[in-house]
């Protein structure tokens, strides 16, 4: 049994983009739980796991499961299925440091493109608002799952994330840090998740037209700060 509240639960964790996140911060040391509808899969995930990262700190578990166990939780399920279970689960994520990284992702006429977020005008907010004293940070919403899941590709870009909550983002940050190639770029607050959310379908559209895998890189920061920086004065 994992040390119940120091692991990071991933909700949605048997899909692309969280079983390769996972599998990337399992490598780099963090106590991982896989979480799933079905707990039967979440099984089966974290024996993948474990068997691509010899050692790697890592259980299977439903999904309301795993969040009960931890103060720590990935949000990665399919946006179609994210009201349902904050329906059902919103309660259970107060206080906690949620971690957003869903897209509300569409295809039409074979190109992908955004679909409306019911009720906020990103999913970071739509979270948020379900579960008020969450401390939710929108993150890794551009890295590509193909190239997360394949541990002989190195990473590389950044990680734009947001948040309202200072010290959640900075925790978010040191998990950027872990992961070789990346390097973490504080947004600042929660409104902007939904410029971060845009940029995926770009690279998607990108990737097919291109047959590549792209990713992202900010120029002119030479580093970024954990936190809010004063206001300029006039």
């Amino acid at each position: 049994m994992l040390a119940a509240m120091g692991a990071l639960a991933f909700v949605g964790g048997t899909g692309p983009e969280g079983m390769g996140l996972a599998l990337r911060l399992a490598r780099a040391g963090e106590a991982v739980l896989i979480g799933s509808r079905e707990p039967a899969r979440a099984l089966a995930a974290a024996e993948k796991i474990r068997a691509a990262v010899p050692g790697a700190q890592v259980e299977g578990a439903g999904n309301r499961d795993a969040v009960g166990r931890t103060d720590r939780v990935v949000l990665a399920l399919p946006f179609r299925g994210l009201t349902a279970f904050l329906d059902g689960a919103a309660a259970a994520l107060a206080g906690k440091l949620v971690i957003d990284v869903v897209v509300p992702l569409g295809v039409r006429a074979g190109v992908f493109e955004l679909v409306p977020v019911p009720g906020a005008p990103s999913v970071g907010e739509l979270i948020q608002r379900a579960a008020p004293t969450a401390r939710v940070v929108s993150a890794f919403k551009n890295l590509s799952a193909e190239r997360l899941a394949d541990l002989a590709t190195p990473l590389a870009g950044d990680v734009v994330f947001c948040g309202d909550d200072p010290q959640a983002r900075a925790a978010v940050a040191a998990l950027v840090q872990k992961l070789p190639g990346l390097r973490p770029i504080d947004a600042g607050p929660l409104a902007n998740a939904r410029y971060v959310e845009a940029i995926t379908p770009l690279l998607l559209n990108l990737n097919r037209r291109h047959h590549a895998l792209t990713s992202i890189q900010i120029l002119g920061l030479e580093s970024e700060p954990a936190s809010d920086p004063a206001p300029r004065k006039r």
